[in-house]
């Protein structure tokens, strides 16, 4: 039995990846029933239980809707979906004009998400948080001046927890969640994305800065600086390669989180 279990929850992981893709992929539509279980089982070679764990895990991401006597239908992802589908939507999503879209709405909703986060730990944040925070900012300092991209892309995520432990809010800690596992999945399944920024040690800096100074008004505004400059790069890198590349499923764009270091003098695009 335990060598069986892992096995079938393999197929059922594939099983689920597969009918994420055709949906979010726009082979199976709205409204539209899932092939039936035993189409699926012949397919998969797999049986009833494993095939009902594949779509309960489509239930969960609101991929489908389940209801006793009229089996499962596709959900409109477009309206029910989570920030979870963003990953997989990159990679599958049929219209390089609608990914591209997403992306720019996505971008100033996470600037808001990041803003609101600092000025809540300019107002909360303790000595010990502070001091977690300066040693984080020396460390990806450090990394960038060495340009040591594998500490850069770990400590960059450890930075932005540590602003969010500083706010001593679960609420905020809720609202933050969704953008950076969604995130932290993009950017693992496609490390391509992520680009460094020259002004990235200044703006840890003067976040820095602001914290210990308690002044909101500094902190919000490094945010604001960083974060529009380079998202101005990044759309205009998506623009131009998706234009470019209208036909490929690879994302063919730039992030501004911090991965490969670009020589010094350099910004990348």
């Amino acid at each position: 039995m335990d060598d069986a279990r892992p096995a079938s929850d393999g197929i059922a992981a594939t099983v689920y990846r597969d009918l994420r893709a055709a949906i979010l992929g726009g082979r199976l539509k709205p409204g539209e029933r899932l092939p039936g279980e035993r189409e699926l089982a012949q397919k998969y070679a797999t049986n009833r239980n494993t095939l009902r764990e594949a779509v309960r895990k489509l239930e969960q991401a609101r991929l489908v809707t389940v209801r006793h006597g009229q089996g499962v239908t596709v959900a409109d992802f477009r309206r029910n979906g989570t920030m979870e589908l963003l990953p997989p939507y990159l990679e599958t999503g049929p219209s390089p004009a609608e990914v591209l879209s997403l992306l720019g709405d996505l971008l100033p909703a996470r600037l808001m998400v990041i803003d609101f986060l600092a000025r809540l730990a300019v107002r909360r944040a303790d000595r010990g948080d502070i001091e977690r925070i300066h040693d984080i900012t020396d460390l990806l300092v450090t990394a960038f001046e060495r340009r040591d991209a594998g500490v850069i892309a770990r400590g960059f995520h450890r930075w932005l927890d540590a602003i969010i432990d500083a706010t001593h809010s679960m609420g905020a800690r809720w609202i933050a969640n969704p953008f950076l596992e969604a995130y932290r999945e993009m950017l693992d399944r496609f490390p391509q994305l992520w680009v460094l920024d020259d002004a990235f040690p200044d703006h840890l800096r003067d976040v820095l800065v602001g914290l210990e100074a308690r002044d909101e008004s500094r902190v919000s505004g490094a945010i604001q600086r960083y974060y529009e400059r380079v998202d101005a790069a990044f759309a205009t890198a998506v623009e131009a390669a998706l234009g470019a590349t209208a036909g490929d499923r690879e994302p063919p764009v730039a992030s501004p989180a911090p991965h490969e270091p670009t020589p010094k003098g350099k910004r990348r695009r």
